[in-house]
């Protein structure tokens, strides 16, 4: 299985729409609906259809944030019926591979609901670290970018 990060075209837009995570994890990450919005509203946001091979399995979305200049993940999520089956992690480490590649990008920054422990588990184990700020509610977590290529 492999998993690529598509640009959003119109035909994605509309797959993208029909993802969802489990009721349960609703109030842990913005519908896709609202993220898609939120790209079309700036030109600051890239977004991306997560798929495994052929198969869209999720969506994600990286920003230059012009708030701090820092470059984040805004999004990651895996929809609910391919969750557990390491998309997630797959795709986060696709999404640090070409974030690796924008002009100053030495780090990348992201939040997470405090509450979404697999979340913030997946994050760990990849190489985010936890900074000790918390944004919004969220903890803030980073990663250095210097041993990715």
């Amino acid at each position: 299985m492999t998993i690529t990060l598509r640009p959003l075209n119109d035909a994605e837009r509309a797959t993208m729409l029909e993802l969802q995570v489990a009721p349960a994890q609703q109030n842990f990450v913005a519908s896709n609906e609202d993220s898609i919005e939120e790209a079309d509203a700036g030109h600051h946001c890239a977004p991306f259809a997560i798929y495994a091979d052929d198969l869209p399995v999720g969506y994600t979305m990286y920003a230059l944030d012009p708030d701090d200049g820092n470059y984040w993940i805004y999004r990651l999520m895996i929809d609910q019926r391919y969750q557990r089956l390491g998309y997630g992690r797959k795709a986060l480490l696709e999404m640090l591979k070409l974030m690796s590649k924008l002009p100053s990008c030495g780090h990348v920054t992201l939040s997470v609901v405090p509450e979404n422990e697999m979340a913030m588990a997946l994050y760990r184990e990849v190489g985010f670290r936890a900074t000790g700020e918390v944004i919004g509610g969220e903890v803030v977590f980073r990663h250095d970018l210097s041993a990715i290529g």
